[in-house]
């Protein structure tokens, strides 16, 4: 990488930042995997997709307040992009910008290694210490045993299953619904 890495998140193996136009071709790579789309409902992408997904999210972090904070996330012994970690706030307005919804996606090799988890936890700690968020949710698939011990690990609790709520393909999933609140948080693990 021939950019010094400008961290808005730093843990101990990992610096996360806001995503900016230079990541498009590789969050085009990650997102285009087969492998990081299996539980998605979206199919991977090209690179004409990539390109707008990056400057719809680059636009919505220059807002302020901003609503949706976009992670890059990087191994920083090598300052190698490993995956993202997204936080979108107030997808109701009942809610009135206090809670917060996150997501993730890792390149294959990265699995396994705890680094989902530090990641989502360091995101997690961000939005309660910085925005001050109430509750943070997020989700994933009854198959997605790997995702549901991320949030697990991560401090979130299991709240409930929407049966059936979730469409990959043409074929329906349950969708398992966890949350953590600002007053659930626990310090890192990985």
């Amino acid at each position: 990488m021939d950019k010094k890495i400008s961290a808005i998140i730093e843990t101990d193996r990992l610096l996360l930042r806001t995503a900016t136009f230079q990541d498009t071709q590789s969050i085009y790579q990650l997102y285009s995997l087969p492998e990081s789309s299996h539980y998605e409902y979206w199919e991977p992408i090209d690179l004409a997709k990539a390109n707008r997904l990056v400057r719809r999210w680059v636009r919505n972090q220059q807002k302020h307040p901003c609503s949706a904070y976009h992670f890059v996330v990087f191994l920083k012994a090598k300052e190698l992009m490993i995956g993202m970690c997204g936080l979108e706030i107030g997808f109701n307005p009942s809610e009135a910008g206090q809670i917060g919804h996150v997501g993730y996606r890792y390149f294959p090799e990265s699995w396994g290694n705890g680094y989902a988890t530090e990641a989502l936890s360091s995101v997690v700690e961000f939005a309660f210490s910085q925005l001050s968020l109430h509750k943070v949710e997020s989700g994933c698939v009854r198959e997605n045993s790997a995702s549901a011990r991320v949030l697990e690990k991560s401090g979130f609790r299991l709240e409930g299953c929407r049966r059936q709520g979730f469409l990959i393909g043409q074929k329906w999933h349950d969708f398992m619904v966890y949350g953590i609140l600002r007053k659930d948080i626990k310090p890192i693990q990985t």
